[in-house]
């Protein structure tokens, strides 16, 4: 019984395999979660149909991507000797990493010089590009399409590229490729590529293109004819450039010069600069203006008068700025206070402030002296001279002394200052004796205040 069951399993295996062997296929189902992916042979990329896909294997194994957009694609190997449903779960795509050899390339949008990033870039794909170029240096620039479902990180292996060294006369020109974009400035080594395309370019020199190959030896000197166009500048910028009495332009000022010129280069507050230019004259020349010697004169306190001396020619009030090209004597006029004479020269600072004494005179005040009764004669002290009688105003530029007298009245003597009230009232005293009469005391004929 155990022969004959065996017997029965080695003929129906081998009748599976002789089936096999007949028919030459087998088939095996792919499915995916999600479902709807498109399966593919990753031979020829040819499609097989959305999932669940059945496959038909003849004999040997086979391998098969299936792809979904949204997910990252996943390749398959299929046996016809293993089962007979495969089932793929695929990962759901937001981001990929985008690497290169070597690291640190830059990415630029096809078409654009518009820098996006350097490897390795986690590509978002919200983004609208899908077409990048890769380069880095001494590197051949390679373009890149990124897959709408990708397996995983998108490496791009960069191929190097030879090299040729770039030199020149005169020394750092810069070299463009030709696109337009700057690579530096020599000496350089540039990528030796067939089509390989540079412009050469310096100021003041015509700009040269060169083409290096893979058979162009390295260094390779060029050249560069130097053009006969100057460049003034000057200090301070913006300065104007006359020639015979024609306005040219202002600085910096680029010329083309192919005789000698004599210019004229001015500037408002400076000394104008006479210079000559000529065809073999250096492509730069820096021209430095003398500042003009204004000074700005200030008074303490403000609001002064500024004239020459003689105080024929107001020249401004303060603060004024004048302009002192020798040594030149000035004064300073202010009611209420000294004339003040003084000297400036170019050598002065160039801020100066002068300080203002108060007039003898200003310094006091008008103080009205009354008396009660009023109407008295108001004296000098001794009573030698008459001033008034009061009500009576009198200057006070320092402390004065007066003597008040009054028929019936004793005489007083009273000292009035500057900062005293600008209204005083003396009382008088009435004269009870008989035969009263107003005299001077002789002890008080003291000198006057005036």
């Amino acid at each position: 019984m155990k022969i004959k069951t065996w017997v029965n399993l080695v003929m129906v295996a081998g009748g599976l395999a002789g089936g096999l062997f007949v028919s030459g296929c087998a088939p095996v189902t792919v499915s995916s979660l999600p479902p709807d992916a498109h399966v593919y042979y990753k031979k020829g990329d040819k499609l097989i149909g959305s999932t669940p896909a059945r496959v038909m294997l003849y004999a040997n194994s086979r391998e098969v991507v299936v792809r979904k957009a949204g997910y990252f694609s996943q390749t398959v190997a299929l046996s016809p000797v293993g089962s007979e449903n495969v089932s793929v779960e695929l990962r759901r795509r937001k981001k990929v990493f985008l690497v290169s050899h070597p690291s640190g390339a830059e990415l630029y949008v096809k078409g654009q010089e518009q820098k996006v990033g350097k490897t390795p870039f986690l590509l978002d794909y919200n983004q609208s590009h899908r077409v990048f170029a890769v380069r880095a240096p001494g590197y051949a620039t390679q373009i890149i399409t990124i897959p709408e479902d990708p397996e995983g990180n998108i490496a791009v292996d960069l191929e190097r590229e030879p090299t040729v060294t770039v030199v020149s006369k005169p020394k750092n020109v810069e070299i463009y490729s030709k696109d337009g974009r700057r690579l530096g400035v020599t000496p350089l080594a540039v990528p030796a590529s067939k089509d390989g395309m540079f412009e050469l370019r310096k100021e003041g020199y015509y700009s040269r293109e060169v083409s290096v190959g893979p058979e162009t030896e390295s260094p390779y000197a060029v050249e560069l004819d130097r053009e006969p166009v100057i460049i003034v500048y000057s200090e301070p910028k913006n300065a104007t450039v006359v020639h015979r009495g024609v306005v040219l332009g202002r600085t910096p000022y680029r010329r083309l010069v192919k005789e000698d010129m004599d210019l004229e280069i001015s500037a408002d507050r400076y000394y104008t600069k006479k210079i000559t230019i000529a065809a073999d004259s250096p492509w730069k020349i820096s021209v430095k203006l003398e500042p003009k010697p204004y000074i700005m004169v200030k008074s303490n306190p403000p609001n002064a008068e500024l004239y020459r001396s003689g105080g024929v020619e107001l020249l401004g009030t303060t603060p004024t700025e004048i302009l002192v090209e020798k040594d030149v004597a000035f004064e300073m006029h202010k009611e209420g206070f000294d004339i003040k004479s003084f000297m400036l020269s170019a050598d002065s600072n160039r801020e100066v402030t002068v300080p203002l004494v108060q007039s003898f005179a200003s310094r006091g005040k008008t103080v009205l002296i009354d008396s009660d009764p009023s109407g008295a004669a108001v004296y000098r002290p001794g009573g030698a001279e008459l001033l008034g009688r009061t009500p009576l105003e009198q200057r006070v530029n320092s402390e004065r002394t007066f003597e008040l007298q009054l028929d019936g009245f004793k005489s007083k003597i009273v000292t009035v200052a500057p900062d005293s009230a600008n209204n005083i009232v003396f009382a008088l005293a009435k004269d009870e004796s008989a035969g009263n009469v107003a005299t001077s005391d002789p002890l008080l004929n003291t000198p006057s205040s005036f």
